[in-house]
This record gives structure tokens, C-alpha cells and sequence, in this order.
């Protein structure tokens, strides 16, 4: 297999500066991720999944997906050249939809190793001081995590870590047909198993339920056993998305050599060609029917809970998280969010605002905007920004008391 497009070849080698900036911080930390900070060692993705929505044209990957793949040999280097000069704390995470960390030339090439070892270090120097804390997110379907395990684990102890592992089956057959360049389906558990006995944060992403394939109760129900008794702390169903074009494409083909029976009701599904890639909104409800159903037997959240992003994001960001997060658990069970989304939008904006100030003036300490939040509560700011007494009593708790909301029954603790 030819993992290069050139031999060594690498971003810097592409066009990109060994200046320019790893760690670009975004206006809002990811709700996906809770990240602030995204890193991508590789680009491209030698697992090979045949749905892999990252195949799609419109995210721009040149040559072949699995074959082509670009190696950022230079990112652990301007890791640490950031992290040194970085001024607002927030997760880093590792992976996106378009290359997974631990690809397999990542064994010999130790990028996303490199990149371990040194926040792993620099967590360490920071300690309990006011520097800014770099907690980090893995998302990966490689079992090749596991060598890096002492290194996130201490991580870990001193920032947070999250381990997202992309597991959608149970099935042998079928993860050898589409993920043929992946860890085995029990492979990846096992480690989902190790990364939480060592202490760290743990999440399944069931991303994608295969129309068919991987969507049914049994499978979903082996899924959401399996993982429980991992002991992880969420796990995160989706569906399958098919954007017009080479993504959608290769796997029609490919479902057509494995379940040929199958083609004609994924062809009816996406027939509407969306630019999402989404389906119609009749193919899912059946399936997000039956997620619900076994996520209340197994009280399994399906976002990374409060309690532990709370301890790893700053005040002003965590709050954030946790609005957004609301309105999705509280839509869930038909309440009328409106009021809500009001108000975590005036505090986006709010946010947004303080940042830009913060980003601005460079002799504002990095305290300064971790002590945002709880500053706008006492002064009175914060209840003009959420305009919603009630939720301003709430902000007073979680702010101001350290409470935390428990993500299956909607109360706050603490």
C-alpha cells in the first residue's frame, strides 16, 4: 500500500509554512468534541471505510482517500512550539471525518505519539498554576492507541482526557467488508475497557448505523450491552450519510456485492440526493425509535456528560457546552426549547464578545478570561445576557456552586 503521495511528504512539503499556526483557537468550543482546538496528524485515512463520509468531493482530500495519505511529520514540533506561547485553555482534539490519529504508518511514524508525549509533558509543568490547560480528545477506530495509553493517562491526571472510539457493530463479516483497514470490533472494545480502568473518560461513537446492516434492535441492543459492560461513560448512535457523488457511490457498489438485497431500499432513503447526505427524515425515525428505546433500558447518555467535561474545559466554555447540550436533552423529551436557545444564543454572543476583547489586548492574563464567567455572575451581567431568571438561578448554581446536571434524570447535583 502507498501511504505517501511523495516519499516524507508532508504539509510543509505542500505548500504550508512551518510557521503557521497548529493550535488556532475557535470562537466556541466544538459541541461534537468539546474542543476548541482540532489537530489532524494525517489527512486521508488507510482504514479504508467504505462509507466514510471524509470521501466526499466537498472535502477537498486529492488522490486516492486510503492510499494517498498526507503525513504532517512536522505537527508534534509546532505542538510544542504553541503550546509554549498559547493563551486560552481548551480540549484538543485529535482526528476528524477525514483521518483517523492512529493510522496504520502511525506505528512507525509516532506523529500522534510525539504529539502524546508532549502535552503529556507540558500538563505536567503546568500543574496547578494559571497557565492554560490543554486536556485532549482521541478519536480513533485503531487498537494502535493503546501504546500511547501511559501518555494519556497522564494527560489525563493533570488536564483530561477523552478516548472517542468508533465502533458501530459487533459483527466480524461485516466490519471486514466495510472498515477492512480497521482493529476488529472486539479489539476496540478492549480498549475502550483498558483506556476507562485507567482512569480516563471513555465514549462509543456508533457513527455510522448501517441501513440493514448495523441498524436493527439486536444489533443496536449487542452495541449498547457490549458497551456498558466496557464500563464507558456515553455513547454517541448516528446514521449513515451519503453525499452525492464518489462517497455514495463506492458504497452502493460495495453494498452491491455484499447484500444486493439491500440496494433498493438504501437507493429509496437517499434518493433526494442532499447535499448533507442525509436521508429521508422517514428512514430514520424508525431507526432513532429503537436508539431511544435501548439507550432508557441501559441509562447510557449519548453526549459526553457534564461531570466530566466540567472538569476539563474552563468555566465560560463548559456553560456553553452545557446550554447546548440542553437544548438537545430537553428537546428530546418535547419541551419547548425556544426560551433556551434564546438565551444560549445571546450567551454566544456574549462570549464571543469577551474573546475578541481577550485576543486583542495580549497583556490580558489567560485568568482573565477563565474568570469570565463566574465575574459576569456576580456583577450582574450575566443575568442581562441569558434574560431568563430561571436560568440565571441555574447559571448560579452551576457557576457559582460547582453544581452539575445529570444528563439522565435533568437534575443538578451537588
Amino acid at each position: 500500500m502507498r501511504t505517501e503521495t511523495t516519499p516524507g511528504v508532508s504539509e510543509t512539503t505542500r505548500g504550508v509554512s512551518e510557521t503557521t499556526r497548529l493550535l488556532r483557537p475557535a470562537d466556541m468550543p466544538d459541541n461534537f468534541t468539546r474542543s476548541l482546538y482540532k489537530v489532524a496528524p494525517y489527512r486521508g485515512c488507510a482504514h479504508g471505510c467504505r462509507y466514510c463520509d471524509g470521501r466526499a468531493e466537498r472535502y477537498y482530500v486529492e488522490g486516492d482517500f486510503e492510499r494517498d495519505i498526507v503525513e504532517r511529520r512536522d505537527v508534534p514540533d509546532r505542538l510544542a512550539r504553541d503550546l509554549a506561547r498559547a493563551r486560552e485553555s481548551g480540549l484538543i482534539a485529535f482526528g476528524s471525518g477525514t483521518t483517523d490519529p492512529y493510522q496504520p504508518r502511525e506505528k512507525e511514524l509516532f506523529i500522534t505519539g510525539r504529539c502524546a508525549r508532549i502535552l503529556a509533558d507540558h500538563s505536567s509543568r503546568v500543574g496547578a498554576s494559571e497557565a492554560p490547560r490543554f486536556p485532549a480528545l482521541v478519536m480513533t477506530k485503531s487498537v494502535l492507541a493503546l501504546r500511547d495509553l501511559p501518555l494519556w493517562k497522564k494527560v489525563n491526571g493533570n488536564a483530561g482526557f477523552v478516548l472517542l472510539v468508533s465502533l458501530t457493530s459487533l459483527d466480524e463479516r461485516l466490519r471486514e467488508i466495510m472498515e477492512p483497514g480497521a482493529s476488529p470490533f472486539r479489539e476496540r472494545l478492549e480498549m475502550a475497557r483498558a483506556f476507562k480502568e485507567a482512569g480516563c473518560a471513555v465514549g462509543i461513537l456508533a457513527m455510522p448505523l448501517l441501513p440493514g446492516l448495523s441498524d436493527g434492535e439486536a444489533s443496536i441492543r449487542s452495541l449498547y450491552e457490549a458497551a456498558s459492560e466496557a464500563g464507558v461513560d456515553f455513547l454517541m448512535p448516528g446514521g449513515l450519510t451519503l453525499r452525492p457523488g464518489r462517497q455514495k457511490d463506492l458504497y452502493l457498489a460495495t453494498l452491491g456485492g455484499f447484500r444486493p438485497d439491500l440496494l433498493e431500499g438504501v437507493r429509496a432513503a437517499f434518493r433526494e440526493e442532499r447535499p448533507s447526505g442525509a436521508p429521508r427524515a422517514s428512514a430514520w425515525k424508525p431507526v432513532a425509535s429503537r436508539i431511544a428505546a435501548v439507550r432508557r433500558e441501559f441509562g447510557l447518555p449519548r453526549l459526553l456528560p457534564h461531570r466530566l467535561f466540567a472538569a476539563m474545559l474552563p468555566p465560560h466554555d463548559s456553560f456553553r457546552v452545557l446550554l447546548r447540550d440542553m437544548v438537545e436533552l430537553y428537546g428530546e423529551r418535547n419541551v419547548d426549547t425556544a426560551p433556551l436557545r434564546r438565551s444560549a444564543d445571546r450567551y454566544d454572543a456574549w462570549l464571543v464578545g469577551e474573546r475578541r476583547v481577550f485576543r486583542r489586548r495580549r497583556t490580558l492574563e489567560p485568568s482573565w478570561l477563565d474568570g469570565i464567567a463566574a465575574a459576569a455572575l456576580r456583577d450582574g451581567r450575566l443575568a442581562e445576557v441569558l434574560d431568563n431568571p430561571r436560568l440565571f438561578r441555574f447559571a448560579e448554581r452551576v457557576i457559582g456552586e460547582g453544581a452539575l446536571l445529570d444528563y439522565r434524570s435533568l437534575e443538578l447535583e451537588g
